[in-house]
């Protein structure tokens, strides 16, 4: 199936990898605050400014669609080292494979010299978000689960909706309301509020309506 590539590149950098297991999407003042990661550490905060929300859950719902051109070849894969079907299980395993990928070896090839500080790539099925400073308090590298991204595709749009409306009505530099967006939610709770994993039967519900979705779609074609 057709792959669509990286839609920009980033100075060398090695980042923090960390696998979306839980996501969470909130505003500051002219802020889109994205927070995510496993439950047991504490989640990477990326932060967006208003000025660029539209444009960034556009870019993302179309990284999240070139994933998935390879996503569902690769979906057995993901499952092999899960000891049950337990959903908890299947989140560990798939997280353990994506982790084993050469992610840094993936960003090297399409970095080149382009200096981009927030860009998505699409590599092993999934989705990065590199992201570095002001966007991020360090540079990181955040792998997205496409048919995550396609649940949480009206929460982003909402939030952008609502962070455009909240712009600040004098200028205002957009690295100084990231850093104290940072500020605010690294002393949230984590999660903020209690999330509860679906029952394997739930699962298989929504990867099946999300499966359907996918064939209807016509396959992206793959850029030179």
């Amino acid at each position: 199936m057709a792959k669509r590539k990286a839609n920009a590149a980033h100075p060398r950098l090695v980042p923090a990898i960390a696998v979306a297991n839980v996501t969470e999407i909130g505003t500051s003042p002219g802020v889109l605050v994205i927070r995510t990661g496993p439950f047991t550490k504490s989640p990477k905060i990326l932060t967006v400014p208003g000025e660029m929300a539209d444009s960034f859950v556009s870019k993302l719902q179309e990284a999240a669609r070139a994933a998935e051109e390879e996503y569902w070849d690769l979906l057995p894969a993901f499952r092999a080292g899960a000891a049950s079907d337990d959903t908890t299980e299947l989140t560990r395993a798939k997280e353990k494979w994506l982790l084993s990928q050469p992610w840094q070896q993936k960003l090297q090839q399409v970095l080149g010299n382009r200096h981009n500080r927030l860009f998505f790539m699409d590599y092993a099925g999934h989705v990065g978000i590199v992201a570095a400073t002001p966007y991020a308090a360090a540079p990181h590298l955040l792998i997205f689960d496409p048919l995550q991204l396609h649940r949480l595709a009206p929460a982003f749009q909402l939030a952008a909706v609502q962070v455009r409306r909240n712009l600040p009505t004098t200028m205002t530099v957009p690295a100084g309301r990231l850093a104290a967006a940072q500020r605010e939610w690294s002393s949230v709770p984590w999660p903020r509020t209690p999330v509860t994993p679906p029952t394997p039967q739930q699962a298989d519900r929504v990867i099946a309506g999300l499966r359907t979705d996918f064939l209807r779609r016509a396959p992206l074609l793959k850029e030179h």
